[in-house]
């Protein structure tokens, strides 16, 4: 009998980096400054600043200097800013809490710094100063580092540009991968040593089982080998898979399991992703390289228009669902970034986003947060300058009466730079609307018009310290914020913004389909009210029409506003008539429902979505023993009906007494139900 071994301290990512260790090729010019600058006495640099293409190898970089770091006994620490707000507050709690405090000689690490680029000019000018000495910093990403880097870091930074591997370099990666030499020269030819292609091109061998490559069949090159990639694998379900993969930021089983047909594959098709050459994976999930991302999600989006339509919206409805469960701000913010993300090459959405992050470089924010101590009368300060004593005293009214209402925004120093007041009209009690005239105008113009279980949104003040409501940073993550709180608020119903610059925001608000509502105004006051009635077009849906259109001068398609607004009476009156019209579609033909958010939702013929939606409340029914006598009057009455109701009760084989009381619950029931979807419940 063997004598055991006393159990092994490594753990599986050592294991894991060993292995990538083991495969990486080249870079030795790269690896050897790194290794002399940890092993002189003092740093011969302070700052790297890595950059180069997708796919080149920056990561695989970063895992060589941070093993040379733990080798010479440098404390490593790594971020990814893909994992980042890009705000200091939270680059800074991450770095702080990455890095030993107890190390003498510490590396920081940072990957995919393009993703946190508004930092740079905050990086340059306050945090990298204020770390020690002996430390040495290193920034990897995709972009040439601004000029100001090395006029403000004379012979402390250094620049190291990634490019393609030697060819000798590339042999050497497809020798060690087990590709036959006699391919080399073609596999060569066709990747120009790039080294995400060389990971494409020899996952494609080895699916083929080493079978010859030919790129002269492949005229496209990455574009095509991608599309023989999803092509070759192990069935439809894997591929959906990477498609959907392509298509969001990162992904999780809970996320596959939504793009998929069948989620229940949604395990074992993670694990397939997690294992391919070209897949990373982080605390957020499994994410395709950005190369392969982009070009699976244009080949899917060129290929099967109607397929990436689908992925695309249960991509959505995965964020908005999320948007609207998220237990933290942070969470909501996450969530919401990742459904951006869906719309990055959109015409309209991109250049916001663009424009956004220019903003946020050129401000030198410092993130936002909850009222602090003393934020309350810098508010008032704020709104004393911009809009007068009047507007100060009420918006100071309600810092003091919902402080949680107020969502602040702070410049570097740590002053206020801006702030949002967001009220909730529907949790208002009477004697708070009374207090301030612009709520109680807006409470008169649409609050009573709620209907039960119904929410309404008032962005009742908002200001920028220097811009006050004009183009600014602060104006832009308002306005993000508010389409947040569109697609996070449940049962959302309307929406009202208050502006002082109704010249300045009415094209705007125009083209996004916010109205002008003189009746939600004090007259005389200085306060223009722009209002949205969400039970016409739900948010999402009004953020795809935005996202459709291209702009060319012309105005985007407008969401129908004609919906019908039916009260719980009114409502339920138009349910009894459309489940007695029922059997007879003709009936329903001239029935209020069919103008009705709960129907407006529905694809396809109107009345036949309206039948659609009675039938399924009603089938709720049958689903349970107890209510099963409920769903059996509605059908014998409504979907199969009896020529008289006493005959359906006599077919029932009940007394007509207790058949009416069956058939009056089970009516309740899908009036009930059929509520709760209009009303978002």
């Amino acid at each position: 009998m063997r004598a055991s071994s006393p159990p092994s301290t490594a753990t599986l990512g050592d294991r894991l980096q060993a292995a990538r260790h083991r495969r990486f090729v080249g870079r030795e010019r790269e690896l050897s400054r790194f290794a002399d600058a940890l092993d002189a006495e003092a740093l011969p640099f302070h700052l790297a600043l890595v950059h180069g293409p997708g796919g080149i190898g920056k990561t695989a970089l970063l895992d060589e200097v941070a093993r040379l770091g733990i080798e010479a006994g440098v404390a490593v620490a790594r971020l990814d800013g893909r994992d980042l707000d890009p705000t200091p507050v939270a680059f800074a709690e991450a770095a702080d809490a990455a890095l030993s405090a107890d190390a003498d000689r510490r590396i920081l690490l940072v990957d995919t710094y393009e993703q946190i680029e508004p930092l740079d000019g905050w990086l340059r000018r306050t945090f990298v100063p204020g770390l020690r000495a002996s430390d040495l910093v290193v920034l990897a990403g995709r972009n040439r580092p601004s000029a100001d880097w090395r006029t403000a870091w004379p012979g402390e930074a250094v620049e190291i540009e990634l490019r393609a591997l030697a060819p000798d370099e590339a042999a050497t990666y497809l020798s060690d991968r087990g590709i036959p030499e006699e391919a080399h020269a073609r596999v060569q030819a066709f990747t120009h040593g790039h080294p995400l292609a060389l990971a494409l091109v020899t996952e494609r061998l080895r699916q083929s089982g080493g079978g010859p490559f030919d790129p002269g069949t492949e005229p496209g090159l990455l574009s095509d080998l991608l599309e023989r990639f999803v092509s070759s694998v192990p069935s439809p379900a894997h591929r959906a898979a990477l498609e959907g993969a392509s298509v969001v930021r990162s992904v999780t089983v809970p996320l596959l399991g939504a793009l998929l047909p069948n989620d229940a594959e949604a395990d074992a098709l993670f694990a397939w992703l997690r294992g391919l050459a070209f897949v990373e994976t982080d605390a957020r999930g499994a994410r395709l390289h950005d190369v392969v991302r982009e070009t699976i999600e244009a080949d899917l989006r060129w290929r099967d228009q109607d397929r990436y339509a689908t992925v695309h919206a249960r991509a959505r409805r995965h964020f908005v669902d999320r948007l609207r469960s998220a237990p933290t701000e942070a969470d909501r913010h996450q969530a919401f970034a990742d459904y951006l993300h869906l719309y990055r090459h959109n015409a309209v959405v991109e250049p916001l986003l663009a424009s956004l992050q220019t903003a946020w470089a050129d401000a030198h924010l410092a993130g936002s947060g909850p009222l602090r101590d003393g934020d309350a009368a810098a508010i008032r300060a704020l709104v004393t300058d911009h809009h007068g004593e009047d507007e100060a005293e009420a918006v100071a009214g309600w810092l003091e009466r919902r402080p949680e209402a107020a969502e602040v925004f702070y410049a570097e120093g740590g002053g206020v730079a801006g702030f949002l007041l967001t009220l909730s009209l529907d949790a208002l009690a009477d004697d708070e609307r009374a207090a301030d005239s612009v709520v109680a105008a807006v409470w008169d113009a649409v609050g009573t018009r709620l209907r039960e279980g119904e929410r309404g949104l008032l962005f009742r003040s908002w200001l920028d310290a220097e811009a006050g409501q004009g183009i600014s940073a602060v104006q832009s993550l308002v306005f993000v914020r508010t389409v947040e709180r569109y697609l996070s608020t449940p049962s959302l119903a309307t929406s009202v913004l208050l502006t002082a610059a109704p010249a300045l925001w009415t094209p705007v608000f125009e083209i996004v389909g916010l109205k002008r509502l003189p009746a939600a105004e004090v007259d005389g006051g200085p306060l223009a009210a722009f209002s949205k009635d969400w039970r016409a077009t739900p948010p999402d849906a009004w953020l795809d029409s935005i996202a459709a259109w291209s702009p060319s001068g012309v105005s985007p398609p407008r969401p129908d506003d004609s919906v019908v607004v039916l009260g719980r009476e009114a409502f339920t009156e138009a349910v009894r008539d459309a489940l007695r019209g029922y059997a007879r579609p003709h009936l329903l033909s001239d029935s209020p429902l069919l103008e009705a958010r709960l129907v407006r939702e529905q694809d396809g013929d109107p009345v036949e979505a309206l039948r659609t939606l009675l039938s399924e409340a009603a089938d709720e029914l049958n689903q349970g023993i107890r209510d099963r006598p409920y769903f059996r009057a509605l059908d014998t009455t409504y979907f199969r009906p009896a020529p008289t109701q006493a005959l359906a009760a006599e077919r029932l084989g009940v007394p007509f007494s207790t058949y009416r009381r069956h058939l009056g619950r089970g009516v309740d029931h899908v009036v009930d139900a059929l509520w709760d979807i209009e009303t978002g419940g």
